[in-house]
Parts: structure tokens; C-alpha cells; sequence
């Protein structure tokens, strides 16, 4: 698809600012809820790609922001999908450290302790809690209701917490 130079220029946010703000975050996001971060940077790229496919449908930087961060959750989810029908299951070794620099210790156990949520769970703690999106973002992005984000969210907070041997907090 090719995007109108006329409708970008008219644009007050340009796709590259966009692109420069959000991808660490959304490749952050992918990894964490793909388990990889290596798969994260890949997922992000594909997220933006298809976003700057619809360039000129989107309408504010918000709205950039909800679609790549729904096309990475997206495509996250259905790496984790096929990986759960290969005979070695979720603990395999989409977990793996490619470059010793590149990983933490801390990164790895956090990754481990997301694994053991539920799906929505797991989405849920890194949209909210990594990505610093509200509930009422988070519902946009899944398709769900805030209060239902609200759920999965404290059931997840306290399961992580409980993995990460964390103090209980007031969910406020």
C-alpha cells in the first residue's frame, strides 16, 4: 500500500516519531508476553510494519499506539499458541539466551514467572504494569471490558507476586 504524501504531511504526528517513541516498548511487550525477548524485536517490527500499512486510518498517536501494542499482544499470543502443540511444551526452549549480553538473570526469571499466568493474565500485568497503559487502554487493545482488565490484573499482580517471593501491595 502506498500512503499519500498529502495526507501525511497534513498529519501532526509523523509514523517515524511514532516509531522511534513506541517501538522499544512494544518490543518489550511482545517479548515479555512471548517469553523471547529475541521474538519481541521481531514481533514489534512486524507491528509496525502493519501499522504503517494503515498509516492514513490512523487518527492520533493514541490510536498508533493501541494498534501496534494489539498487533504485537496479537502475534505474541499465537507464537505461544503454536509453541504449546510442539511436543516439548511451553517450558522448550523458546526461553533461550543467544547472547549473554543481551539477556539478564532478572529479565529470564521475570519472563518464567509471566509464563506461569494465564494468557490474559500475563497480557494484562505487561500492558498495565510495563507498558504503563490504563485499564480502560488495556480493555480497548484486548477487546474486553476495564473491569474485566481490573480481574485478570490482581489475580495476575498476586500469582506474580507470590512466584517472585514479592510482599503483597494495596491494589489501588
Amino acid at each position: 500500500m502506498h500512503l499519500d504524501s498529502d495526507a501525511l504531511a497534513t498529519s501532526p504526528f509523523s509514523f517515524d516519531e511514532v516509531f522511534a517513541e513506541m517501538f522499544p516498548k512494544v518490543a518489550r511487550t511482545a517479548g515479555l508476553v512471548a517469553r523471547d525477548r529475541q521474538l519481541g524485536s521481531d514481533i514489534a517490527q512486524e507491528a509496525f510494519t502493519r501499522l504503517y500499512e494503515r498509516w492514513d486510518r490512523i487518527a492520533s498517536t493514541d490510536h498508533a499506539r493501541n494498534f501496534a501494542l494489539r498487533v504485537a499482544v496479537n502475534l505474541a499470543r499465537s507464537h505461544l499458541r503454536r509453541r504449546a502443540a510442539a511436543p516439548f511444551g511451553l517450558r522448550g526452549p523458546e526461553i533461550r539466551v543467544s547472547d549473554a549480553t543481551a539477556s539478564s538473570d532478572a529479565w529470564l526469571v521475570v519472563a518464567q514467572a509471566l509464563g506461569d499466568l494465564s494468557p490474559t493474565q500475563r497480557v494484562c500485568v505487561v500492558l498495565v504494569d510495563y507498558a504503563d497503559l490504563d485499564t480502560d487502554d488495556v480493555g480497548t487493545i484486548l477487546g474486553i471490558a476495564p473491569s474485566t482488565v481490573r480481574v485478570h490484573l490482581a489475580r495476575g499482580r498476586h500469582k506474580l507476586r507470590a512466584a517472585l517471593s514479592l510482599p503483597e501491595e494495596d491494589e489501588r
